[in-house]
């Protein structure tokens, strides 16, 4: 297994070509990518599929599988065995947690033996703690449980605004800030791989990674 955080981003903008450029050493052509969307609303599961063709438009024959929030259990854990990676999208990390829990998904999720990428909601889900920092959806910081692929916590969208609350919740875990733009690539229990800039907190301190 290989874990790709994304901190967030803009397809059109431009904000993310570093990104998929990394993403597109570790997919082959003919990929199946499955999807997982449930951190957003059904409505807006559209606007998502365009966006990743068109991040992933430079890999040749890549096919974008959906993992619709109305099939089964069993269906759903069918199109996961049978990709080659899951790139779980942004939204609400407790709303794509809960389905997950819903669908009994989370097995599945952390045995999977491809590569996992998470975007935003979806970075922060791969975590032992989530940590969601006050910002207009969250009126204060929380720190919820993740799915537990890994011991240290991300901060997704980061901007130095959210320092303090950074520095108080690094007494208890490493924290990796990623700006839009930016990754980190995790495999075989270490941080090898970084996309742009990348900060870390731990202790009361915050050094550039």
């Amino acid at each position: 297994m290989e874990l790709c955080f994304i901190g967030g981003g803009h397809f059109l903008k431009g904000e993310l070509d570093e990104v998929f450029e990394e993403l597109s050493k570790r997919i082959k052509p003919n990929a199946n990518i499955v999807v997982v969307p449930f951190a957003t609303d059904i409505s807006k599961y559209d606007s998502w599929m365009s966006s990743l063709e068109q991040g992933f438009a430079n890999i040749s024959n890549v096919g974008l599988t959906l993992l619709h929030e109305d099939l089964s259990k069993r269906e759903m854990i069918s199109r996961i065995d049978d990709s080659d990676a899951l790139y779980l999208i942004g939204g609400r990390t407790e709303k794509l947690l809960e389905i997950i829990e819903k669908k009994e998904l989370a097995m599945s999720i952390k045995s999977y033996p491809g590569l996992l990428i998470g975007y935003s909601a979806g970075a922060l889900a791969f975590c032992k703690g989530c940590i969601l920092t006050k910002d207009e959806d969250y009126p204060e910081s929380l720190v919820i449980k993740g799915l537990g692929l890994v011991d240290f916590s991300v901060e997704v969208h980061y901007n130095e605004a959210s320092d303090d609350d950074l520095m108080s919740l690094s007494n208890e875990r490493t924290i990796y800030a990623l700006p839009d733009g930016s990754s980190i690539f995790y495999k075989d229990g270490r941080i090898h791989k970084k996309v742009n800039d990348v900060i870390s907190f731990l202790a009361n301190k915050k050094t550039i990674v």
